[in-house]
């Protein structure tokens, strides 16, 4: 026999507006080209993003318009930097995980997760967002 309870209906959350392309614009952008545009939504600038990449600060605009894409090392980073923002937004607002990004961690043993980030790749960086989300450290 089946119950007739009815399941509670799923909780909503605002959705924000964003200037990044909506998921039916997204097919046509090339995956650098999304990537850089929903990481400079997220950073606030290209500038931002170029300085935390260390590539020339034209050169965020330039993948965002198709006209170049990142080199091999660089297009490791921006995937890395994506996954991490992605996940920092998850928990805080965007002001908020920047500032996590760039300070220090104790979870890191007091490095900052955007040098962690770009010396040993994203996965440490993950760990501490987890910590983070978990409550053991901040």
């Amino acid at each position: 026999m089946t119950s007739s309870a009815t399941l509670p209906k799923p909780k909503t959350s605002r959705v924000r507006k964003s200037s990044a392309p909506a998921l039916k614009d997204s097919a046509k952008l090339g995956n650098a080209q999304l990537r850089t545009k929903l990481l400079i939504d997220a950073l606030g600038s290209g500038a931002e993003l170029a300085r935390i990449l260390g590539v020339s600060s034209s050169q965020p605009s330039r993948w965002m318009n198709g006209i170049e894409t990142p080199g091999p090392e660089t297009g490791r980073a921006l995937v890395d930097l994506d996954h991490v923002m992605a996940r920092a937004l998850m928990l805080w607002k965007p002001k908020a995980a920047i500032e996590w990004l760039q300070g220090s961690n104790s979870y890191l043993d007091g490095a900052r997760p955007i040098d962690v980030l770009r010396t040993r790749g994203s996965s440490e960086v993950v760990d501490a967002l987890d910590a983070a989300q978990s409550g053991a450290f901040g």
